[in-house]
């Protein structure tokens, strides 16, 4: 029940940040006062149904004109305090997507949790120092997040400008577009055969809210374990949460919950804390 819950979260979120259809009519991307607001995951500005704007597309902004943003790291820090990486699981569509491409019949293995700190090294380089250095939002140029859904679609579509009468990208695709489409073909291939390789390996945002995982206010708990293997089984993080209940990489999916041997812990939480399968007799 739990996880078919999170699959509508995330299906409606996909559908809710992307609804912008105004843009087969203006040709043009949103430009009112919700493109002035953030949602807490990857959703590229330069998509023609973009309602919000990305965190951090806009931090990269911010960097590359020499401006602190106190109001992303606010946001972004009152999202990790509050829940952690729980916008991971239940609201990104490029998660979501993962999800569904992991599902396809195909060998499968596991990623080396080495790999997993590249993502603030890119956030370091690509989010902070290159844009603030060069005054390009360099992150944004190789995203494969905007490669699907911004760069796609504006180069299959290639509206006429309702002001000049001329092609919104006359002169076509530059080199950056068709590298950012090799990382995105790289990624999908790899999440057939690995569970959400992108948000594990190169997520900046998800390097951000991992930072919160030990001591956000919705945390999990492993009461006890039986062997199941549910929990892990389940993780679409491939943890093991009864041996690290707060991992960074958790995504508060929830899913491991189905066992009934790990628990939500909330401000709200009693003592004997809200089992979500069988409880212990």
């Amino acid at each position: 029940m739990a996880i078919g819950f999170r699959r509508v979260s995330q299906l409606s979120s996909t559908i809710l940040s992307n609804s912008y259809l105004a843009s087969t009519v203006t040709r043009n991307i949103n430009t009112n006062g919700l493109k002035g607001v953030c949602v807490p995951f990857l959703n590229c500005y330069s998509c023609p149904g973009a309602l919000f704007s990305c965190p951090v597309g806009a931090i990269q902004h911010f960097m590359a004109i020499h401006v602190f943003p106190f109001y992303l790291l606010a946001f972004i820090g009152l999202v990790g305090i509050t829940v952690g990486r729980m916008p991971c699981g239940w609201l990104c569509p490029f998660g979501f997507l993962q999800e569904v491409m992991y599902t396809i019949n195909s060998p499968k293995f596991k990623i080396p949790y080495a790999l997993t700190y590249i993502k603030y090294l890119i956030l370091i380089i690509l989010v902070v120092m290159l844009p603030y250095v060069t005054g390009e939002t360099w992150f944004s140029k190789l995203c494969p997040v905007g490669a699907l859904t911004a760069g796609l679609p504006w180069v299959i579509w290639n509206p006429t400008n309702l002001v000049t009468g001329r092609p919104l990208l006359p002169a076509g695709p530059g080199a950056l577009f068709y590298l950012s489409l090799i990382l995105l073909l790289f990624f999908l291939a790899w999440c057939v055969v690995s569970k959400r390789p992108f948000c594990r390996v190169a997520c900046p945002l998800g390097g951000m809210l991992s930072l919160f995982s030990r001591i956000s206010l919705i945390r999990l708990e492993a009461h006890r374990c039986d062997g199941c293997n549910t929990c892990e089984s389940n993780c679409p993080m491939d943890l093991n949460i009864y041996l690290d209940p707060n991992a960074k990489e958790c995504i508060r999916c929830l899913d491991c919950t189905q066992c009934g041997y790990v628990k939500v812990i909330t401000p709200f939480t009693t003592p004997e804390g809200t089992w979500a399968g069988r409880k212990e007799s």
